[in-house]
């Protein structure tokens, strides 16, 4: 299938880090193109201002997108390819209210013509909760209440029969934040892209790059592609969960299971590194009192990028990364270049109305208090 393009003036194929680096994949991956360019990078050079430091940077992934902004997409470029290549009419997946995820994989999985169904756990009522979920169902979503993930685990069979098409074709399953194996290498390609900008000039080589840990496929993704391009970046990945898929071993899987798809896919094994559970260096000081949960370090570092850089944050991510940064940079714990890799989205949405709200699925109402 080799490259698709879902979007006007994509990249090329010939473009693309990934398959330059091993041109042997370009026709045994399937991708869809979901980025007119490389996300930009940036120097952070009025918040270095205020925290005495010179080299902050900042790689802006909220601009990876046409749609919707942030890590997903880039992801979402291998998963909806591969869902589209197996003939799926539904895209079956699962996450919180306020689910990133969901909403691109609602976003772009219309524009391929595929059915989004999503199963969605309780998250703290906010404001920005229920944009979200106006937001994924004015996508065209099919969104269903599952309370919790005991709830989803109990009630995913059902779902998987509800959502199979009369010609017999099952829904793509899809584990929650597209954070598999095949999603993954968007993170592998990530770096690849990050060392053309090294090489570019554009930034210099990051000491450390600081990244949400929450799924795991980001900071999987990123690991393996980091060692793959022969940079030497020590990635810092800061915990937003209390789950598994953020401790280092998960993590460290989840990078070596990509590397063996790379190998089944034409790469030579020996050209590919092996992840260890020690490269991954995961920080939970800064998850405070849980997912989705709001911390004040995390409202102060927003506030304050907000003030500086005009980079607008949020709560559950990318606060308490750079929350993270600016205390790890004023305590001496990072050598620089320091680089944030920004993954919340940047691309401008539509403010939903509260005609939006009444449209939901009832047992959503609760959630749409602001709107």
């Amino acid at each position: 299938m080799g490259e698709a393009t879902a979007s006007p003036g994509a990249l090329t194929t010939d473009r693309f880090p990934l398959f330059v680096r091993f041109p042997e994949l370009a026709e045994p991956l399937p991708r869809v193109t979901f980025s007119p360019a490389p996300s930009p990078v940036t120097q952070l050079s009025e918040l270095g201002k205020r925290i005495a430091r010179d080299d902050i940077w900042l790689k802006n992934d909220g601009l990876y997108g046409t749609l919707y902004g942030g890590n997903k997409p880039r992801k979402l470029e291998f998963i909806l390819a591969d869902a589209v290549g197996k003939g799926a009419k539904t895209i079956l997946t699962t996450g919180a209210v306020g689910t990133n995820h969901g909403l691109a994989t609602a976003l772009y999985g219309a524009q391929l013509g595929l059915q989004v169904a999503l199963l969605l756990t309780y998250e703290e009522p906010s404001e920005s909760i229920a944009r979200q979920l106006c937001w994924m169902r004015n996508a065209g979503a099919e969104l269903h209440y599952t309370h919790s993930l005991p709830g989803t685990v109990m009630k995913t069979p059902y779902f998987i029969l509800r959502y199979r098409s009369r010609d017999g074709r099952w829904p793509y399953l899809l584990a929650p934040g597209a954070s598999t194996p095949l999603g993954a290498l968007g993170y592998v390609n990530a770096a690849l892209e990050l060392a053309q900008q090294i090489q570019e000039g554009q930034l210099p080589e990051p000491r450390h790059i600081l990244l949400p840990l929450g799924s795991g496929g980001t900071a999987a993704g990123l690991m393996l592609g980091l060692r793959v391009a022969g940079l030497r970046s020590r990635l810092v990945a800061v915990a937003v969960t209390r789950a598994p898929t953020t401790w280092p071993a998960v993590v460290a899987g989840l990078a070596n299971a990509s590397a063996r798809l790379l190998a089944r896919k034409g790469v030579q094994r020996q050209s590919l590194p092996t992840v260890r559970t020690s490269d991954v260096h995961a920080f939970r000081s800064w998850l405070g009192s849980g997912f989705g949960k709001a911390t004040e370090e995390g409202e102060q570092a927003s506030l304050m990028l907000e003030e500086t850089e005009g980079l607008t944050l949020e709560s559950t991510y990318t606060g308490k990364t750079m929350a993270a940064l600016i205390d790890l940079c004023r305590d001496g714990g990072l050598a620089g270049p320091v680089l944030y890799w920004h993954t919340h989205n940047a691309i401008p949405m539509p403010q939903p109305t509260p005609d939006d709200c009444s449209r939901l699925p009832r047992e959503f109402h609760r959630f749409c208090q602001g709107v």
